[in-house]
């Protein structure tokens, strides 16, 4: 972990231990024990287990931002973009628990809610860019965004849902990437499909 001052150290441990053990059952005297401080120490940044809670999800938020505008911004073309984005997805849903989305579908529905709201967001931004530069590099075909990325903001909001991914034999990852590729395939060109299918050999664990 690198060097953090107290306020970030009690927000970076507690946001891995929320996302791997959920947080309705985690107490703060847990969190104050794990990090071998006061529980003073921790309200002395956070009013309560609420606040906390709340601090997480938009550390969290910024993450997705932050790995979705680098990539969505850099020079690469757009399949390998789509490709990136899949595979840090991966790695962000990896340590994600059941019990995290459990969590956040009962106890923090409002909090499950701005999630979704930003994937919602991100997406449509994500995927206009992606599809207006697709269409410039002659992979991806004339196709009605708002009807598309419509589609595809509900399909996901779906595989997403607590329940689904509690009851489903794929695993949050393995989900978001059946769906991704099933809307990304349905609007490539030849073109599109032959580099897509050259690329993603690059990307194999994306694909695990």
């Amino acid at each position: 972990m690198p060097e953090v001052n107290e306020k970030e150290k009690i927000l970076y441990f507690t946001h891995a231990k929320f996302i791997t053990e959920g947080f309705y059952k985690t107490t703060m005297d847990e969190i104050a024990k794990d990090l071998q401080i006061s529980k003073k120490t921790i309200y002395k940044h956070f009013e309560s287990k609420e606040d906390l809670l709340d601090a997480v999800c938009d550390s969290r938020i910024m993450m997705i931002h932050k790995f979705m505008d680098e990539i969505v911004d850099s020079g690469d073309d757009s399949i390998t973009k789509f490709l990136k984005i899949l595979n840090k997805q991966k790695s962000m849903a990896m340590n994600c628990s059941s019990a995290w989305f459990k969590d956040l579908q009962i106890h923090a529905p409002h909090l499950r809610k701005k999630f979704d709201e930003v994937r919602t967001d991100k997406v449509t931004s994500l995927m206009m860019k992606l599809l207006e530069q697709g269409k410039k590099e002659k992979v991806v075909e004339n196709v009605p965004k708002d009807v598309l990325i419509t589609a595809l903001n509900g399909a996901m909001e779906a595989v997403t849902n607590a329940e689904f991914i509690l009851n489903s034999k794929y695993s949050l990852h393995e989900a978001m990437r059946i769906t991704a590729e099933i809307f990304f395939n349905g609007f490539l060109t030849p073109l599109g499909k032959e580099k897509y299918s050259n690329t993603k050999k690059i990307f194999e664990n994306v694909l695990q």
